[in-house]
C-alpha cells in the first residue's frame, strides 16, 4: 500500500520544536541539585543540545529518511527491526510519562476529586483525534494556540514584576559549593531532558519543507527554547527561592500563586494549567505520532490504523506506570534517564551517525575509483 507523506512548513516545525522543548521543562523543577546555580546547568545543557542536534541533522543529511529508515540502512534488516520496536516502545513510554505529569498537576491543583483515569483517557482521546487527521492538522492547531501560550507566559511575568515578587538576590551566592552540584544535575538529568528528547524529531525531518537547506533554523530554535527555559527557571528561583524551588514539583504553579495585586488579581492557577496543557498536548502528540510512524514503517500500513488502540494503551499505561506520584518522580530522575534516555538519545544515534559516515566515505571512494577506471 502506497503511503502518502504529509508535509509541514519549516515555520510550523520550529514552533512545534519550541513548544515541545518548553512544554513541561518550564513548569517541572529541573536541575534542583544545583539550587541557585541551576541556570549555569541549563546553559551548559543548551550547548550540548546544539551539538546533539548537529549529529542528528548530519545523520539525516547523510541518508535522507526518518529515524527508522536510518536504522534499516545502518544495522540491516533483522537488527534494525528489533531497534525499531525498541524505539516505538520508548516513544510510547515517554508519552505515558508526560501524560502522567499533566494528570498529576490536574489532580493536585485543579480537579482534586476527579479520578486520574478519567483525565488520562479524555486527554488521549483528543490526541488520537488530532493525530488521526494528520501532522498538517496538528501543526495548524498548535499554531492557532501559540499566541495564547506566549500571552499567558508574558502575563504571569508582568504580574510578578508589578507585584514586586522578583528578588534576584536568591540567585546568590554563585557556585557556593563549586561546580559539583552543577555537574551532578547535568548528568544524566539535564543531558536527557529536555534537549536529549530531540531524537523524536528525527522521525519528522523528511516531512518538513526546505529542512535540508540549512541547519541554522534548528539551532536557532534550540537557542530560543534554551533562553525561555533559562528565563523562567531564573524567575521561579527569584520568586520562591532556591530551597522552595528544589522541594516543589511544579515551581511555576507555586510562583504564579505569589501574585496578589490589590487583593483582586490572585490565584492565577488557570493560566499555568493552560500553559502546561498546551505543552503536554504537543509533547504527547509528537511522541505518539512518531511511535505510530514506527509501526507504519514495520507493517507498511498507514499509521492511522494503529491510532485508537495505541492511544488507549498509552492512556492505560500512564495510570499504571507507577503506583504513586513519588514513585513516578523517582523513576523519572534515577532510572529512566540512565537506562533509557542515554541509550536511545545518545548511544544509538551516535552509532548510526558513525556507520552512516563510514558508509558515505566508502561510497564516495568507490565512485571515485569507478570514475578513474572509466577515464
Amino acid at each position: 500500500m502506497k503511503i502518502k507523506l504529509e508535509q509541514i512548513s519549516l515555520q510550523q516545525f520550529i514552533l512545534l520544536f519550541i513548544f515541545f522543548e518548553i512544554g513541561t521543562s518550564i513548569v517541572i523543577a529541573i536541575a534542583t541539585e544545583a539550587k541557585q546555580d541551576a541556570w549555569i546547568a541549563v546553559i551548559i545543557a543548551t550547548v550540548v543540545g546544539l551539538v546533539l542536534m548537529c549529529i542528528y541533522y548530519k545523520s539525516f543529511k547523510l541518508k535522507q529518511g526518518t529515524l527508522y529508515e536510518l536504522l534499516s540502512h545502518s544495522f540491516g534488516r533483522h537488527l534494525s527491526k528489533l531497534l525499531k520496536y525498541a524505539y516505538i516502545v520508548y516513544f510510547l513510554y515517554c508519552s505515558c510519562r508526560v501524560l502522567r505529569d499533566f494528570n498529576e498537576l490536574l489532580v493536585s491543583a485543579v480537579l482534586p476529586n476527579t479520578p486520574i483515569e478519567f483525565t488520562s483517557f479524555l486527554f488521549m482521546a483528543v490526541v488520537v483525534y488530532i493525530i488521526y487527521f494528520g501532522l498538517e492538522v496538528f501543526s495548524r492547531t498548535t499554531t492557532i494556540f501559540a499566541p495564547y501560550m506566549f500571552l499567558f507566559l508574558a502575563t504571569i511575568t508582568l504580574f510578578l514584576w508589578v507585584n514586586g515578587s522578583i528578588d534576584l538576590s536568591h540567585l546568590k551566592p554563585v557556585l557556593a559549593d563549586g561546580m559539583g552540584p552543577v555537574y551532578r544535575s547535568l548528568f544524566p538529568e539535564l543531558l536527557t531532558f529536555p534537549f536529549g528528547e530531540l531524537i523524536v524529531f528525527t522521525v519528522i525531518f523528511p516531512q518538513v519543507k526546505n529542512i535540508s537547506k540549512s541547519i541554522k533554523p534548528l539551532l536557532l530554535a534550540i537557542l530560543i527554547s534554551g533562553i525561555i527555559i533559562l528565563f523562567y527557571l531564573i524567575l521561579n528561583i527569584s520568586v520562591i527561592g532556591p530551597t522552595s524551588y528544589a522541594r516543589t514539583t511544579f515551581p511555576l504553579l507555586s510562583t504564579a500563586r505569589e501574585i496578589s495585586i490589590a487583593n483582586f488579581l490572585e490565584r492565577l492557577d488557570a493560566l499555568v494549567v493552560f500553559i502546561v496543557m498546551l505543552g503536554v498536548f504537543v509533547k504527547v502528540s509528537i511522541y505518539f505520532y512518531c511511535a505510530l510512524k514506527g509501526l507504519e514503517s514495520i507493517y507498511k500500513l498507514p499509521y492511522r490504523y494503529f491510532a485508537f488502540p495505541m492511544g488507549m494503551l498509552t492512556a492505560t499505561f500512564s495510570v499504571v506506570i507507577a503506583y504513586s506520584f513519588n514513585e513516578h518522580i523517582i523513576e523519572g530522575l534515577e532510572i529512566v534517564p540512565l537506562y533509557l534516555h542515554i541509550p536511545f538519545q545518545y548511544i544509538l544515534p551516535f552509532l548510526v551517525f558513525i556507520i552512516l559516515l563510514i558508509k558515505s566515505k566508502k561510497g564516495a571512494t568507490s565512485n571515485l575509483e569507478k570514475k578513474n577506471y572509466n577515464t
